[in-house]
């Protein structure tokens, strides 16, 4: 079990460009090549879906109808969250002025600039419905003037069907319906001809893939967030013309309810996103709107899925405790300062739709944080307006602490455990899922190509990351979970490295599937057992998702004991001897007694968290630079590295937090492994044995003294388990 140590040099550099400025327009020839590929006429519909007789003929009807701004004028009085939020979007309604906004340049040939542009001028639609400001309407006109004039939303690469375009369209349709009763018939008809023609172009180039300048890579699955961003589009314009006169709209009406019926079928009931926290904001504010209009105007029941009252959870639970962003995994930039933004607020829809008053109160401390966070000395921050769409003031607000302090999600493979929901909390990650999630890779092998092949499915954003800890505290990332990475490694992960090699998805800018596999039999959560005083133990099996089969089995264990320990068991198994590396990203590391095991990381601020790792084996030790790249910023970082060369090797890796003067022993006896923790207040003892499959949890047993702590056996295990779908 001796370990020696060493430091080494720069792990690994990537120097990244950054290309800027607008995409070039495309050509007339391109353009007239593209138009063509659109018919001039759609087919007749089978069966046509009907708009509810209480919205025919009346607007506005997509975000809110007029009963509605009646009720939400009421609210606004009384709730101070919805009364700043109105007078935040009031004032700056006021003041827009178009000239001094983006520039169709920019809108129409940039997603970027379109995102940008649709997390504020829907705002002008709430501004009008509740003031019936002429200079707020003037302001709608000249937006949808600019819009009539303009012959194509997306003037670049995927021409009138890339995502600018369903921003263009989703900020048009909204702004539409909000003064529709109230423009110049002939004007009304003008704009409603322009919204049916792009819808039209977004729906045969893009979801029919006819365009010659497609990318085909949001078509390809349900859970793609940038397909969710044309849906979202695509819905506001055809439900706010479906019945203006003279307009041919029944066709379109079919395809959207059946594409809004796949797209909600396969969404997770947990309603989390497999790219991570971060993206999970990005896409589900189109889908909650999309979703919302749907309902409203055709009378679907899209919000009886239990994925939008559950989508809360990921936002709340990998909140990183007193800091203004995430710890969170695949493509998340994990940093300090994030702002609460309209996107952010569609997870208001949770509470709204479950009545969970302590949902709502965990939200609104998440919002005002972030709120806090973002106010400047020279810029006050603005309520979204979104707030007005997602945040219903009746549920009411419970108690935020009162909320479970661990969290499981099977769809995804992780879990996530905090002592507390203070500032100062300690927070604890774990993932062992496979690439894209149950629910996404279930539709892989359900929906076969043409050879019988699994359907490919887009899981860019996630990372070779299996059996992977992340560990936050009062603020700080001491254990990192990484950035959103242009290369994608497993080696800048804590987790582990065979033959200095990685994971099946190592080594791309963006994730691919692996071929011809079923994923979730890759990596998986085994175990889960929750216990009293917020105590659990989590686990995981990864060891056939290595390169070359150069394992068997990467067990890897999580004993979460708030206020006292976190204990970390890998139980790892080679075919043949080879060469394995336990890794921990860290800001900065430092050895205190190598012979112990003994060790910290630290950040700048001066915390660190003390932890102790000790092995079946002899290995050795190294604290290696790593270079952690971004794609919106880059860290010097560091990595304990911990290697053995065998055949089989058990780590045991104990975690203190909360400095509560630990040591750990170790005692082997066959495949049975004893882990003693002590403390100046107790002494606890780990009975651990390997698991008899890849499927089944270990047997862990947990004493204090003679009283039983907390145990996982083989009946303990996770409902989401690893199947083949024929």
């Amino acid at each position: 079990m001796k370990m020696t140590t060493f430091c080494s040099g720069i792990a690994s550099v990537l120097v990244l460009s950054a290309v800027s400025g607008f995409a070039e327009p495309v050509t007339p020839a391109v353009a007239k090549q593209n138009l063509a590929l659109v018919p001039a006429t759609d087919p007749a519909p089978a069966t046509a879906p009907q708009l509810l007789p209480a919205v025919r003929g009346k607007h506005p009807r997509l975000l809110f109808t007029k009963a509605e701004i009646e009720e939400l004028r009421k609210q606004i009085s009384t709730d101070p969250i919805l009364k700043k939020a109105y007078d935040d979007n009031a004032a700056w309604a006021k003041k827009f002025n178009l000239a001094k906004a983006w520039q169709p340049t920019a809108i129409f040939r940039d997603d970027t600039p379109a995102i940008v542009m649709v997390k504020s001028w829907p705002g002008l639609a709430y501004a009008y419905a509740l003031d019936r400001d002429p200079a707020v309407k003037q302001a709608i006109v000249d937006i949808l003037a600019m819009m009539v004039k303009e012959p194509y939303w997306a003037d670049t690469a995927e021409f009138e069907s890339n995502m600018g375009a369903g921003e263009n369209m989703l900020m048009t349709g909204i702004l539409f319906d909000a003064v529709c009763e109230d423009l110049d018939p002939a004007f009304r008809a003008q704009v409603a001809v322009s919204i049916l023609t792009h819808a039209r172009r977004m729906y045969y180039l893009g979801h029919k893939q006819l365009g010659t300048m497609k990318i085909k890579y949001w078509q390809q699955d349900p859970q793609n967030n940038h397909r969710w961003h044309r849906d979202a589009g695509l819905a506001a314009c055809v439900l706010a013309v479906a019945d203006e006169p003279g307009l041919e709209t029944g066709f379109l009406l079919e395809q959207l309810r059946q594409e809004m019926d796949f797209i909600v079928k396969w969404f997770p009931p947990e309603g989390d996103c497999h790219e991570g926290a971060g993206y999970q904001v990005f896409g589900f504010f189109y889908l909650a709107a999309a979703v919302e209009m749907m309902d409203r105007v055709l009378g679907t029941a899209y919000l009886k899925h239990p994925g939008f009252k559950n989508a809360w959870a990921q936002q709340v639970y990998y909140d990183a405790p007193g800091r203004g962003g995430n710890i969170s995994f695949g493509d998340d930039m994990n940093g300090a300062g994030g702002v609460f933004d309209n996107q952010e607020a569609a997870f208001f829809l949770g509470p709204k739709l479950s009545r969970d008053r302590n949902v709502q109160a965990a939200l609104v401390r998440n919002f005002l944080k972030k709120a806090q966070f973002a106010n400047a000395p020279t810029r006050a921050y603005s309520y979204p307006w979104a707030l007005l769409a997602f945040y219903d003031p009746t549920v009411g607000q419970g108690d935020s602490k009162a909320l479970p302090t661990s969290r499981l999600f099977p769809d995804l493979g992780a879990a996530s455990f905090r002592d507390s929901w203070d500032a100062n909390a300690v927070c604890l990650t774990f993932k062992c899922g496979p690439c894209g999630g149950y629910r996404l890779n279930e539709y892989a092998h359900a929906t076969k190509d043409k050879d019988g092949k699994p359907h490919y499915i887009n899981v860019a954003h996630d990372d070779p990351d299996a059996n992977e800890f992340a560990l936050g505290m009062d603020g700080e990332l001491l254990f990192h979970p990484g950035l959103y990475s242009l290369r994608k490694l497993t080696e800048s992960h804590s987790t582990l490295t065979v033959d200095g090699k990685g994971q099946l998805t190592d080594g791309d800018a963006f994730t691919q599937p692996v071929p011809d596999t079923d994923m979730r039999t890759l990596s998986y959560l085994t175990g889960w057992k929750a216990g009293t005083d917020g105590r659990v133990i989590v686990e995981g099996e990864a060891g056939v998702l290595y390169r070359d089969k150069s394992l068997t089995r990467f067990r890897r264990t999580a004993v979460w004991m708030p206020g006292e320990y976190v204990l970390l068991l890998d139980d790892i198994r080679g075919n043949g001897p080879r060469r394995i590396t336990w890794r921990g990203t860290v800001e900065k590391g430092q050895f205190v007694k190598p012979e112990e095991g003994r060790c910290y990381a630290y950040v700048k601020s001066g915390k660190r968290v003390d932890f102790q790792i000790l092995a079946n084996r002899e290995f050795t030790g190294a604290l290696d630079h790593l270079f952690l790249d971004g794609r919106f910023g880059s860290k010097l970082m560091q990595q304990f590295q911990f290697g053995v060369t065998s055949e089989t090797v058990k780590f045991a890796c104990l975690l203190d937090p909360w400095k509560r003067n630990l040591a750990m022993t170790l005692q082997e006896n066959g495949d049975t492994l004893t882990v003693t923790v002590r403390s100046d207040r107790f002494t606890d003892t780990w009975t651990w044995r390997g698991a008899k499959d890849a499927a089944t949890p270990s047997t862990l047993t947990g004493r204090r003294g003679q009283a039983p702590l907390l145990s996982l056996t083989e009946a303990d295990k996770v409902a989401a388990q690893p199947q083949k779908t024929e």
